[in-house]
């Protein structure tokens, strides 16, 4: 079997996928601060307090998994 090369079509759609997906989860919190920031009545209900510990984390392309930001 000869080995499979690292460019392939599947390998870099999945690539370009997950760099869409964080670029989605990166709007969607840049998105959510503004609004908590101008009208954080609109997301009481929302995010309780467990939630904005275990995910409040905000998600970047390029985390490696090291420090983190605080929100």
């Amino acid at each position: 079997m000869a080995p499979q090369c690292t460019n392939s079509t599947h390998v870099l759609a999945a690539v370009r996928d997950l760099t869409r997906l964080a670029l989605i989860a990166e709007a969607m919190r840049a998105a959510l601060e503004e609004i908590a920031g101008a009208a954080p009545q609109l997301l009481v209900g929302l995010v309780d307090e467990q939630r904005g510990r275990r995910y409040g984390r905000p998600v970047r392309a390029d985390d490696t998994g090291g420090e983190t930001e605080s929100p």
